[in-house]
């Protein structure tokens, strides 16, 4: 068995009280339905004889109407059950996807583009949806063929036979054609996931192309992405789909003509009644549609098996646990310790390498040197982003792989260069990094974090919707914000990443104020360039190469007449 059908079953199981029902009213659906051939057959033979009581016409009339429309309350009922619960199938699939893409590792975010893993999964909740509305008719169809079969062998075997030897051949045909449509189909969905993934790129950074004025070329690009690169590819499969759907419809055309031709000889020859032509007629009808039902279902389920197994890939990616294990540490102070650590997004290719540091609780510690040696590479380590390729991470002297990664990241707080917001307001943002706070507390982070005046500048105050990734909000502002949420959140550890980067003089001495604050007692990395807020750190690390080439306060690397005081005294030249 494989994995697509795997899934499929498992959610069956999930949903089996629901699938049960509509199974079972489906059923009694498909059980009157063959009842009304026989009842216009023996109306029509009744009517044809002279001594046939009128009442007995009428009612056979009577049940003939009750029957047709049972069947077609319980069609409509069956439908509408099954296309609910293939929502319902597909939004809980989707939900879980996108909840399984939050607790991919951070390598798996920052290699694959986003457009095209929604695109991944948005396809394969669309054909799980359409394959479980159909899915449910599968009982009532058989059933439907099963008692037209036997009806059409009792009243003429020999036509019966004609019926069955056309299954025969068009389940042969239809496995051999869809075969090359399937093909077809992988690089169809291919060729979605990867111009969508191209196209929201592009409107995820709508302010770039704002930026250099490119919405004219993106628009052609988008027309070449969505048009000219997509569109060739579904005609393939669509060519193919036809080829299939033209030699199902030859087939059961000519098995329709020599069944109802051979019902015409043998009424002719008075070995069948003209009710029982009538009768055979109508099974003949519901005999085709399971058999159309069929066809279609097989190639329904090879369409949505080849957008299920592209998102199974997706979900097989395990989630952020990276062997770490189930322990806390009830009176944690922020001791932070690195052993001979090795690091490399590539094996070939490492970042760090052996580094050795002790962090004492509550200092803080500034990592300086050029762009791309490892300065938040070695912060995102403590944060259990990535192992450590050699090497030990040791937070209070135990080693971080032994404890529980949601608690580790309770710890930690990341002022970022820049944050993103929720397009939400700015209380329910703030609320992020403390569910639980009231609205009392956000207000003294807010205060404490220079940020507080601004924030009653605002249309709304604290209820002001801020944006997508809080646009509406200067980077001076978002800092602030960030500081904020530190607060709400109050962990042993911080990281400022480039806290004061981009900023001019107020917005910065606003920000200083409220990292002066924040860090008081807290063990601190901060990374930056501008040395205005490293100078103060208890520690000072330059890297280079991947090594730690200093080591010391402000002072005594001056002193040193080294790769840091080269780096102070250029921007010092700079500024």
């Amino acid at each position: 068995m494989n994995n697509s059908t795997r899934f499929v079953l498992d959610i069956f199981k999930k949903n089996k009280k629901q699938l049960y029902t509509i199974i079972l009213v489906a059923t009694i659906g498909a059980i009157l339905t063959t009842i009304t051939p026989y009842v216009y057959g023996r109306l029509f033979d009744l009517s044809q004889a002279p001594d046939t009581v009128t009442n007995i016409l009428l009612a056979l009339i009577g049940i003939w109407l009750i029957l047709s429309l049972l069947s077609n309350y319980i069609s409509n009922m069956t439908g509408y059950r099954g296309e609910v619960l293939g929502v319902k199938i597909s939004q809980e699939s989707e939900a879980e996807a996108y909840s399984h893409f939050l607790t991919l590792p951070v390598l798996f975010h920052k290699k694959e583009q986003r457009g095209e893993t929604f695109q991944k999964i948005s396809r394969a909740s669309s054909s799980l949806e359409n394959l479980i509305s159909t899915i449910s008719d599968i009982l009532p169809q058989l059933l439907m063929l099963f008692f037209s079969l036997i009806a059409m062998f009792f009243i003429k075997w020999q036509l019966a036979m004609i019926l069955l030897v056309t299954f025969v051949v068009y389940g042969f045909f239809t496995i051999k054609l869809v075969k090359p449509e399937m093909a077809a189909r992988r690089k169809e969905h291919q060729a979605y996931e990867k111009q969508y993934g191209t196209v929201y790129d592009k409107l995820y950074n709508v302010f770039l192309v704002k930026n250099f004025v490119m919405e004219d070329e993106e628009r052609k690009k988008f027309f070449q992405s969505l048009v000219e690169k997509i569109v060739p590819v579904v005609e393939n499969a669509a060519i193919k789909s036809r080829r299939v759907s033209t030699v199902q419809g030859i087939i059961t055309g000519i098995s329709f003509v020599l069944i109802l031709g051979g019902a015409i000889f043998f009424l002719r020859a008075g070995e069948i009644t003209p009710g029982q032509f009538v009768m055979f007629f109508g099974y003949i009808n519901l005999s085709f549609s399971p058999l159309r039902f069929f066809g279609t279902l097989y190639r329904t389920y090879k369409r949505a098996a080849v957008a299920i197994k592209r998102f199974l890939k997706l979900r097989r990616i395990a989630p952020e646990r990276m062997g770490h294990g189930n322990r806390t540490l009830p009176n944690f102070m922020g001791k932070i310790v690195f052993e001979n650590l090795d690091f490399g997004y590539l094996k070939e290719k490492k970042v760090l390498r052996g580094i050795n540091l002790e962090i004492s609780p509550g200092e803080s510690v500034a990592l300086v040197g050029k762009s791309g040696v490892g300065k938040t590479t070695l912060a995102e380590l403590v944060m259990g982003y990535y192992l450590p390729g050699r090497g030990k991470i040791k937070l209070d002297d135990v080693d971080i792989s032994e404890l529980q990664l949601k608690w580790l990241r309770d710890q930690i707080a990341i002022v970022p260069q820049d944050l993103n917001l929720f397009n939400d307001t700015l209380i329910n943002n703030l609320k992020y990094a403390d569910p639980g706070a009231t609205e009392k507390k956000i207000i003294e982070a807010c205060k404490t974090a220079s940020a507080d005046e601004f924030i009653r500048t605002l249309p709304k105050a604290y209820h002001t919707k801020v944006g997508e990734e809080g646009v509406k909000l200067s980077m001076g502002q978002r800092q602030r914000i960030a500081i904020a949420m530190a607060f709400l959140k109050n962990p042993k550890i911080l990281i400022l990443d480039e806290p004061t980067a981009a900023l001019d003089a107020e917005s910065e001495k606003k920000v200083q104020e409220g990292i002066n604050r924040l860090i008081r007692g807290k063990t601190t990395f901060i990374i930056a360039h501008r040395f205005s807020t490293v100078r103060n750190a208890n520690k000072i690390i330059v890297l280079e190469k991947g090594r730690i080439a200093e080591l010391g306060n402000h002072d005594e690397l001056m002193k040193k007449r080294g790769i840091y005081n080269k780096l102070y005294r250029l921007q010092r030249g700079l500024d």
